[in-house]
């Protein structure tokens, strides 16, 4: 893949990472969930992660499908999870996006 096409992708990409940060960080706050709640809770699963690298990957959205899949579990929301991230991701979209 050339560069030109990486950065399309990239852009095209950005509304999803957006919305899976703002997920996971509204989840957590309506659940009262820090991050070092959430990393424990990972932990016990044998997932070991800190709460600091946790919060970076989380406000960089720079993790894993199997992460994230974790998290939602974790986090009790996985019946309106991938609903409620595509819909905020379709709204950050551009018009053009859309299509």
């Amino acid at each position: 893949m050339d560069r030109k096409q990486s950065l399309e992708n990239q852009r095209a990409l950005s509304p999803y990472k957006q919305a899976i940060a703002r997920y996971v960080r509204a989840s957590m706050a309506l659940k009262s969930v820090r991050y070092s709640d959430l990393a424990s809770a990972l932990d016990e699963r044998g997932i070991s992660v800190t709460p600091e690298n946790l919060r970076s990957k989380v406000s960089k959205c720079m993790f894993s499908a199997d992460l994230l899949a974790a998290i939602i579990d974790v986090l009790g929301v996985e019946d309106s999870a991938m609903r409620d991230i595509l819909r905020q991701a379709r709204e950050l979209q551009s018009p053009r996006e859309k299509i």
